[in-house]
């Protein structure tokens, strides 16, 4: 059995969009490629010379229709171009992109608007951003009441509303007086009277919203739904359903009496209130376009347009994502209630036939484990069989660009097309938390080291323990040999040789240990600054303090005292009352 030394009171998450940390990665192509590399931008030309190099700017924007690059430096914004030459100064606390020719800027903590030539065309006098979209008008927010100002700075609808909204899409707004809203037009015309408790935008895309772009606009009065058309005539009155979701591709979900069912555009129910539950699935910021239905614990997926694309089988599903030519793609990996498994793109085509036990999440990657007859393999996203199911166990993770494979009791390391990395020769592989695709922690005849994937060894295969993730630890590894403790660096470069007892970490100046039930200290060149002679040794916990180490308090025999972090005696006698309050 693993016998990892874990010292960990939470998971840590990451989420996120990610990149592969060892190269840069292009996240726009025209003329010049967008760059970022650990959190540093710049920019390349198509030959991959630097145009721009990275960590001169703490941000920058893709390249707009004119040439000009929003760039963020020593904490302050401006405008460049692709020769870095400074269009619009580093003056700004926040500056937006363009829209309708102008900028959202932020000077002296309060907001207005500059032309391309950096010329202030409207005064800093507002306190929000804002942009000028569809409708050629600005959100404007001033003594904490809102209204929408044209590119002239004229007040189309006067600034005196609780809260507006408006987006790219539509050439509308949405105005709130006295906790109700109304609809106004871009010209400054009310066009309903202030009588709605919630309007509520549908999707547009995965980035933008719109009123009514994608069917009906759901509307709330008195905490009932409803739904208006683009003149505002309520098609499905007030009260029709008691759950209603806005409109997606023209179709939505309602609900009535616990049923659900799902109407059109015109109002019409298309799928019938016979419904346990019917959802669009999500993951993360992501929804899907398709429909989920659910009754008596079976599901059914349906098109965006509400056309069933599988039978009414499905036992469970999950909606992932794969990976082909540098392109994401989603499908939905699906357990039938007969217990075979397989997969459908996001259109309803069958990919992964339904012969396998188990499927695993791709996570972002083009191939993904399957398990058939106990046994497990990988196959990509077409059904193509990778690796066959011989395997014992086969595990990676969304961040993770390897499989590790095992069998007859032995693990190796095998890449996408089942090329193998490591081989099958190690009891037990885990990658090092801290460079995941490039240094392993192995097992070998009951001991443990850390190779790196051409099997250099980093540390020494000879430890009883060694540690991977530790909450607040050190850059370093923990290790245990003849029952004895260390600490190796993260290159195998020794910190302190496994000569005691116990072994604790918490900041960078000092390291306490233990032997025979007394504590003394080390520093981090191994130098002994309190012998191993105290019944305690105390200090405050920088993470908490939030400050260096400065003073360490000792007890040898029933009395306190104190010292600085070289051991010179900073107080002879410190109160047991003091040690109590402080710790």
């Amino acid at each position: 059995m693993t016998k990892f030394l874990y010292i960990i009171s939470f998971i840590l998450f990451i989420f996120s969009c990610s990149s592969k940390s060892s190269k840069a990665e292009s996240t726009e192509t025209e003329t010049y490629t967008r760059i970022n590399k650990h959190g540093a931008w710049g920019f390349i030309n198509q030959k991959g010379d630097t145009v721009i190099p990275l960590k001169k700017y703490k941000f920058l924007n893709p390249i707009d229709e004119q040439g000009m690059i929003l760039a963020k430096s020593n904490e302050k914004y401006g405008y460049i171009n692709s020769k870095q030459d400074t269009l619009i100064p580093f003056i700004y606390e926040y500056l937006n992109v363009f829209s309708q020719g102008l900028a959202s800027a932020k000077y002296n903590g309060k907001y207005g608007f500059i032309d391309r030539k950096g010329k202030v065309v409207i005064d800093f006098v507002y306190e929000s951003e804002s942009h000028f979209y569809s409708c050629k008008i600005a959100e404007a927010k001033l003594n904490n009441a809102y209204g929408f100002i044209d590119t002239s700075n004229r007040q189309v609808i006067p600034i005196q509303y609780e809260k507006v909204k408006n987006n790219k899409i539509d050439a509308i707004v949405s105005v709130m007086k006295n906790g109700k809203w109304a609809f106004f037009s871009c010209e400054g015309t009310q066009l309903t009277d202030f009588k709605f408790d919630e309007i509520i935008e549908s999707y547009y895309d995965d980035w933008n919203y719109t009123f009514f772009k994608k069917g009906l606009c759901k509307v709330e009065v008195n905490g009932k739904p409803g739904y208006i058309n683009n003149t505002f005539k309520e098609i499905v009155p007030v009260g029709t359903f008691d759950i209603a979701q806005p409109f997606r591709n023209h179709l939505a979900i309602v609900s009535k009496n616990g049923k659900y069912g799902i109407i059109d555009s015109l109002g019409n129910m298309t799928v019938p209130l016979a419904y346990d539950f019917i959802e669009h699935p999500r993951e993360y910021s992501n929804t899907s376009d398709l429909f989920v239905i659910k009754k008596n614990g079976n599901s059914q997926i349906l098109s965006k347009e509400g056309n069933p694309i599988t039978s009414f089988d499905i036992k469970k599903f999950i909606w992932d994502s794969y990976v082909e030519k540098e392109s994401y793609h989603r499908c939905y990996i699906i357990t039938k209630n007969s217990g075979a498994s397989g997969t459908i793109s996001e259109k309803g085509v069958p990919q992964i036939p339904f012969e396998y036990q188990e499927i695993a999440p791709f996570n972002g990657k083009s191939v993904t484990i399957v398990k058939q007859k106990e046994k497990y393999g990988l196959t990509n996203f077409t059904g193509e069989i990778i690796l066959p199911c011989v395997y014992d166990a086969i595990t990676s993770h969304r961040f993770f660009e390897y499989f590790i494979v095992s069998r007859s009791g032995k693990s190796g390391i095998l890449d996408t097309k089942g090329q193998q990395i490591i081989p099958l020769s190690y009891e037990s592989i885990t990658p090092a938390y801290y460079d995941k695709n490039n240094k392993f922690i192995v097992e070998q005849n009951g001991v443990f080291g850390i190779i790196d994937k051409n099997e250099n060894p980093i540390i020494p295969i000879e430890f009883e323990e060694i540690s991977n993730w530790v909450e607040y630890g050190p850059k370093a590894h923990f290790v245990t040999k003849h029952g004895k403790k260390g600490l190796i660096r993260r290159n195998g470069a020794v910190v302190i040789p496994t000569v005691y007892d116990e072994i604790f970490v918490d900041n960078s100046k000092l390291i306490k240990v233990k032997n025979n039930g007394k504590f003394g200290t080390v520093n981090w060149k191994n130098k002994i600054i309190h012998p191993i002679e105290f019944k305690e040794i105390l200090w405050e916990w920088p993470y908490l303090t939030n400050k260096a180490l400065d003073t360490v308090y000792l007890r040898k025999h029933n009395t306190y005292f104190s010292t600085d972090i070289h051991g010179n005696i900073l107080e002879k006698n410190v109160s047991k009352t003091y040690i109590n309050t402080k710790f």
